[in-house]
């Protein structure tokens, strides 16, 4: 794998701790290192298991079935108002899989995992941070759902798959972070925001995820973009990340947002940014019962 680099920030003393911290899990990733504490094994096979391009339904079937949680998960995600089409409920784990496709499973294993991070009690004392991760990174994948139905330009489970992924750079910093801060400083939140993209990318390519997820991940900072051709997922992401770290901060600006070369790209006019943010908001309820 190659080496993962950090956009560029100062390194002032008060951010040398966490460079380094973060400096030594990037070269762990590009090793191929992944050291996720509390992270479910069946998880991580499922993600592995995905990128074998003739796996059958019943192998993905017999790996979730592993696990009872993830399984569990799986079927409540089939059986949710996001995916299910008709009135019977899915009970069978190969039809589930058959039915919401790869990257949907992907998301049930994510959400399944980030529950039992969640739950770990040796991560007890980061779980707020934990939580506020998965919040945003639900945030995220709503808005990224709703540009793909509005742009068509991507599938939108791919995009609710970036979404979720997005920030999983930043999680993992905050779970691999030292436990006792008296020996070890805070992590500097700005070295953090800079490195995560990258970290979420390895991450991802560890987990032989598609390398158009992995590259959205890397470069969804770069609010600057822009290119020739069509619209990509990469455009997607960086327009959703922008659009939920305004409404975050509640300064919504719907002209500014269309301004944005990735809006540009993607066809987007200060309009259409009402329309996406009442429907992220209806995808959003959807996204939380089906993912628990």
């Amino acid at each position: 794998m190659a080496g993962i680099r950090s956009r560029a920030f100062l390194t002032e003393p008060a951010q040398e701790p966490t460079f380094k911290f973060i400096s030594d899990l990037a070269k762990e990733l590009s090793s191929g290192r992944v050291e996720l504490p509390s992270f479910p094994d069946a998880a991580a096979r499922v993600q592995q298991v995905l990128s074998d391009p003739a796996v059958t339904s019943e192998r993905i079937a017999r790996v979730i079935g592993a696990d009872a949680g993830l399984a569990g998960r799986l079927l409540t995600m089939s059986n949710s108002a996001l995916l299910h089409r008709g009135d019977t409920p899915v009970t069978d784990l190969k039809v589930a899989v058959t039915r919401i496709g790869h990257d949907n499973i992907r998301a049930a294993a994510l959400a399944y995992a980030s529950a039992q991070l969640q739950r770990a009690p040796e991560l007890a004392h980061i779980r707020p941070q934990l939580e506020a991760c998965w919040r945003e990174g639900i945030r995220v994948a709503s808005l990224a759902h709703s540009l793909a139905k509005e742009t068509r330009c991507v599938r939108t489970d791919e995009a609710m798959l970036a979404g979720l992924l997005h920030n999983i750079g930043k999680l993992y910093i905050i779970a691999r972070a030292p436990k006792n801060p008296e020996s070890a400083p805070a992590l500097d939140p700005a070295v953090v925001e800079s490195w995560h993209p990258n970290i979420g990318k390895a991450l991802a390519q560890n987990w032989r995820l598609p390398e158009e997820i992995a590259s959205a991940i890397a470069g969804q900072l770069e609010s600057d973009r822009s290119h020739e051709g069509p619209p990509d997922l990469l455009d997607l992401l960086i327009v959703a990340t922008q659009v939920a770290a305004k409404m975050a901060a509640r300064a919504p600006d719907d002209a500014a947002l269309a301004q944005l070369p990735a809006a540009v790209t993607l066809g987007l006019a200060a309009p259409a940014f009402k329309r996406i943010a009442l429907d992220a908001h209806a995808e959003l309820q959807k996204l939380q019962a089906a993912l628990g």
